[in-house]
């Protein structure tokens, strides 16, 4: 078997470790844990909140995987030990904001792969198959965004200080950039007002409203609730909405497994660790500003990638034995 792994900083100088957590256990388990990325910058000891989440699950979860048996646990039961472990770790540090971080996992069950995901990590098996779910709410931060780079294009000198002001913008909220004067309020609604019609979310606009007007900062809010905004997370209680990904193969049926973090917004169709890079530049030089057709909740800058990117190619495994 072929394992190739890359992981990352956004940081493009390596000034700091990135969020995204790595697990390679051969003949347990292998996964990628993505750490959120705390809008306000929240630190413990030096290390940034999503990345003490993203250490403490994969942690977990290695420590789970040692037994054969725990592979094979029902799927609430694995989550609800990887939360327990967050919360345990979390709760004595009174954060404002809860450490989460996505799941994705490929655990070996001697005959059979299983795959376990939570979150917007993903996983492709075969080179074709992908398992990934993606937030709603994402596209209404993004939607958000993309309006708000396009109106401070016209204020700022450099590309960097349009990122800049707009990650303030989408992070803090509307709110706060109406105090920052550099929105009106007539912008605001106008904005939230797009994003609500072109979401078709009418029927819940005031939840798109409060959550814009507060920004990604409140996103933590809607995590493991019930709601139309809501979405399940590993951040220490019990996801609800049923969006756990739980995924068994026979061995004999997988060729490659890919585990993959969002920091990559296209897939390549080649399996292997250099075509998702090839596949990431390309990205970055056909909408460096994550824009257009790679749109999301951040852009590059000259110091930073858009996000933290990690992939783990399990390639060439028609020899592998059963474990």
């Amino acid at each position: 078997m072929r394992i190739e792994l890359l992981n990352q900083s956004k940081y493009r100088h390596g000034a700091r470790p990135g969020d995204d957590v790595p697990l390679v256990m051969p003949g347990m388990v292998f996964g990628v844990f993505d750490g959120a990325t705390d809008a306000r910058g929240t630190m413990i000891g030096g290390m940034a909140a999503g990345r003490l989440a993203a250490l403490t699950v994969s942690a977990e979860m290695a420590a789970l995987a040692l037994d054969p048996a725990s592979r094979s646990m029902p799927a609430d039961d694995l989550i609800d030990r990887l939360s327990k472990a967050l919360h345990l770790r979390a709760s004595a540090l009174d954060l404002p904001i809860p450490p989460s971080t996505t799941v994705a996992v490929a655990l070996d069950c001697g005959c059979d792969w299983r795959f376990l995901l939570l979150g917007d990590s993903g996983v492709r098996i075969n080179g074709t198959e992908t398992l990934r779910r993606e937030k709603l709410i994402d596209r209404v931060s993004t939607l958000a965004r993309v309006r708000l780079f396009n109106l401070f294009s016209d204020l700022h000198d450099t590309p960097d200080a349009v990122e800049f002001a707009t990650r303030r913008g989408i992070l803090l909220g509307l709110d706060q950039a109406e105090e920052d004067r550099v929105l009106s309020s007539e912008t605001t609604r106008g904005i939230i007002a797009e994003v609500i019609t072109t979401l078709r979310l009418d029927a819940h606009s005031e939840i798109v409203d409060d959550f814009l007007r507060g920004g990604i900062q409140t996103q933590h809010r809607l995590g493991n609730t019930v709601g139309p905004l809501s979405f399940d997370t590993m951040t220490g209680t019990r996801p609800r909405l049923g969006e756990v990904i739980d995924v068994t193969r026979p061995k004999e049926s997988v060729r490659s497994i890919e585990i993959f973090s969002d920091g990559y917004p296209d897939m390549p169709d080649a399996v292997a660790a250099a075509a998702w890079e090839e596949a990431f530049h390309h990205a970055e030089r056909d909408d460096y500003h994550k824009t257009g057709r790679f749109a999301t909740v951040k852009g590059s800058t000259t110091t930073e990638f858009f996000d933290d990117r990690t992939i783990l190619v399990l390639a060439d495994m028609q020899d592998m034995g059963v474990s």
